[in-house]
């Protein structure tokens, strides 16, 4: 599946969370951005041989780094003070415009480290592990650990530091459940796959 359709997919879900919690309109939007970001967050593993003939372009990944520095600008601004604004406000700005100048991968190692540092000089522990998963996920090859229980669960624990940040009802559903709509959407048994996932990485190589 295309990274326009996991986003989408991944909206749909953030939209439907929202619904069944009732939120408000401003909730509305955090919860649909929230799932379309976690419905295009496992496809950050570019690295490997099969970079090359990936979807994922570089439109598609600058969209991804850009949405991200914008979070993260909009985070600093409004829930911080002082020299922690201003720092995640220039984090913010490196990520918009410095980064998508350098190749993919080179760009998803820096932007983990841009967000490790963020997180470190917020004390935000989401972001920390934000920045980890992105340095990770650059470092593997497609549809491997990003694509399994493993990067499910590890997101998970991003998504449960966040919703601390944020007591938004139904956060932390609509960002895990958006994510695992990218994996079950890129198994075998969805027509036009030609390969599936391993979702049972490392203990097991089966792929559905």
């Amino acid at each position: 599946m295309k990274g326009t359709a996991h986003g989408m997919l991944g909206a749909a879900v953030g939209f439907a969370v929202a619904q069944s919690v009732a939120s408000s309109p401003a909730d509305m939007v955090l919860l649909t951005g929230a799932g379309m970001l976690s419905g295009l967050v496992p496809d950050l593993d570019i690295g490997g041989k099969l970079t090359h003939r990936l979807a994922l372009s570089n439109k598609y990944l600058n969209t991804i780094v850009r949405l991200i520095a914008v979070l993260l600008g909009c985070y600093a601004y409004f829930y911080t003070t002082g020299i922690h604004r201003y720092v995640g406000l220039f984090e913010a700005a490196v990520l918009l415009f410095v980064l998508p100048k350098f190749s993919r991968k080179f760009m998803l190692l820096l932007t983990g480290a841009v967000m490790l540092i963020a997180g470190l000089s917020l004390a935000r522990i989401w972001i920390q592990l934000f920045g980890v998963y992105v340095i990770v996920a650059s470092l593997l090859t497609h549809r491997s650990y990003t694509h399994s229980l493993l990067g499910l669960g590890f997101y998970a624990m991003i998504a449960s530091y966040l919703s601390k940040d944020f007591p938004v009802a139904g956060l932390f559903e609509a960002c895990v459940i958006g994510y695992a709509s990218h994996l079950i959407a890129d198994m075998r048994f969805i027509p036009g796959n030609k390969r599936g996932i391993k979702p049972f990485l490392p203990f097991k190589g089966i792929e559905l």
